[in-house]
């Protein structure tokens, strides 16, 4: 389906939860005293509403969906929702987005229930580091998750770094020794504002400086259309290296994706505050207000995103799905 601005639109990024059991410093808005649960009110969606989404949107033209959260382990009916997922044909690929801290126990069952790939958050290969940004979050069981993803054969697996200068930037040379001897696929994401902590732009490390400090990179040829990373690798190296940089060289001319939250909202864009409720139309039987609704809010997709401004968006990370 076309958007008002003629992209195409055929990606889905589905936020199962909300909910998360790491803390990271530029994804949720700040900590919550100990036993508070922000979200114990939020109706959030069930295994047959998602169903019910992906099948409709399908028929809309969607043939890619991520599962997101919050963190998406933390539904123990994950594998449910990959299997249903599955069921529809158009769907031709299903992915997920992890901290990796459960993944090592559960990537085998996720591999037999249909997942086909998985991207797992990767911010520092020290772990105190680790521990610092994540809130709590234990480098050893990110690296066995990627280990244990690796040999079931989820393929290909992505690593999301966020760069921040001053706090992981000096890992750069480490971080790329993972795609040496292993078909990964680093992602360095340039900092987004969605949250308070997250505006400063003098934490920013752009794309091109990147480029600019190692320009023994090489540029490879895109996976995909509309993909957000350019994708480089250094010589001898069997993975890659992609940089995603949505402030410095934005790419929303081609952005192929809408958001559905956890609560059953839609987003046309991870940077504006736009957002339509299915809510509605997901109570009632008949498929055809449902069907309008998510056409309209795809047709409503913004021309752009407003980083630039470093206006906090009102939705932090984990309650939007990366």
């Amino acid at each position: 389906m076309l958007d008002q601005y003629g992209r195409s639109i055929s990606y889905l990024r589905l936020s199962i939860t909300p909910r998360c059991n790491l803390n990271c410093i530029y994804c949720r808005p700040g900590h919550c005293p100990a036993g508070y649960d922000p979200f114990a009110q939020t109706r959030i969606l069930t295994v047959a509403e998602i169903d019910r989404l992906v099948r409709v949107l399908a028929e809309l033209g969607i043939n890619k969906v991520r599962l997101t959260g919050g963190e998406p382990l933390l539904r123990p009916d994950l594998e449910k929702i990959i299997r249903q997922i599955r069921r529809h044909p158009e769907i031709t690929d299903l992915s997920l987005t992890t901290n990796g801290q459960d993944l090592a126990e559960r990537a085998a069952a996720l591999k037999e229930a249909g997942l086909m790939r998985v991207n797992i958050s990767l911010d520092s290969l020290r772990a105190d580091r680790f521990e610092k940004i994540t809130g709590n979050g234990s480098l050893e069981r990110a690296l066995a998750g990627i280990d244990a993803s690796l040999a079931v054969g989820l393929h290909p697996v992505k690593l999301n770094t966020v760069l921040m200068r001053g706090v992981n930037d000096d890992e750069l040379e480490q971080l790329f020794d993972l795609t040496r001897a292993k078909p990964l696929a680093l992602r360095l994401i340039e900092l987004m504002p969605m949250n308070q902590t997250a505006t400063a732009s003098d934490q920013l490390v752009t794309g091109t400086e990147i480029l600019q400090r190692y320009p023994q990179l090489e540029r490879v040829p895109d996976s995909y259309p509309g993909q957000p990373a350019e994708d480089y690798h250094l010589p001898g190296y069997l993975g890659t290296i992609g940089l995603i940089r949505p402030i410095s060289q934005r790419f929303c001319h081609v952005c192929n994706r809408v958001r559905i939250t956890a609560d059953g909202k839609v987003k046309g864009c991870l940077g504006q505050d736009d957002e339509y409720d299915l809510l509605p139309w997901l109570d009632q039987p008949d498929d055809t207000l449902l069907t309008q609704a998510l056409a309209a809010a795809i047709r409503a997709k913004p021309p752009r995103h407003q980083f630039e401004a470093h206006q906090v968006p009102i939705r932090s990370m984990d309650r939007t799905g990366g």
